[in-house]
């Protein structure tokens, strides 16, 4: 992971370790109208195809989704009366999927569950108990799910359930979103995890785990759910949020 120059933003405020070589660099005219920003910002995702850019806010009556060019021009606000608290925000592969997942840990009767939606907001799909938290695999049920990652090529899908919530564990799914494998105990042993909160794949069949609790990246073999190792030396004073 340290080759590949991956952001870890850690739990301070405006905090963020830089891991490998430096590849960005901050645009502060970026958006051109701030004001548009009526909440607290909690993700973001990028279609470059379509020069589009997804920023997922939590507040009471806001649009919880905002929708701008890479430019940063602001191009309109999704109507998500379904979404409560979004926390993670993902884009596939954007030349086959355009479509957009987005984690709600909200308490009230559209929480619990991970949505997909259309580019223009509209609702797809809905995985898990919407307003009922849950350990079930069959059907499936969340506990303030953190955050999901699909597969470029496979189309596979891994979520990381347990910002806080009953569960601490990553799902893997299928193509179908059928059951491959889990991981899911609280704990600070091999495989285990304490507020699992980002999770990510890479070109070498590696499966990165934030394990912010514990103050670790965990790492899986992406076929068998194998645990591969732990890397923390860095996280002794701030937690890793994202991978």
């Amino acid at each position: 992971m340290v080759n590949f120059g991956k952001y870890l933003a850690s739990g301070r405020k405006r905090d963020v370790g830089v891991v490998g070589k430096t590849l960005y660099k901050l645009d502060v005219s970026w958006p051109k109208y701030s004001e548009h920003f009526t909440g607290e910002v909690f993700g973001v995702a990028v279609n470059h195809l379509a020069g589009v850019v997804y920023v997922a806010q939590r507040g009471e009556n806001i649009p919880k989704v905002l929708v701008f060019s890479t430019d940063g021009e602001f191009l309109h606000a999704w109507n998500t009366s379904t979404l409560e608290m979004p926390h993670g925000i993902f884009l596939a592969n954007a030349s086959s999927d355009p479509s957009v997942w987005i984690t709600d840990v909200g308490n009230g009767p559209y929480g619990h569950t991970i949505k997909q939606y259309s580019p223009t907001g509209k609702l797809l799909q809905v995985l898990g108990t919407p307003g009922k938290a849950g350990s079930g695999l069959n059907p499936l049920q969340f506990d303030q799910p953190a955050e999901i990652f699909m597969h470029d090529s496979t189309r596979e899908v891994y979520i990381v359930d347990g910002d806080g919530g009953m569960n601490n564990r990553l799902i893997k799914l299928s193509q179908d979103l059928q059951m491959v494998w889990t991981h899911g105990e609280k704990g600070e042993g091999l495989s285990q995890f304490y507020i699992p909160h980002s999770v990510a794949v890479d070109n070498f069949q590696r499966v990165w785990v934030a394990d912010r609790g514990n103050k670790r990246i965990q790492v899986f073999n992406s076929v068998t759910g194998d645990w591969l190792g732990s890397w923390g030396s860095c996280f002794t004073d701030d937690a890793p949020y994202s991978v």
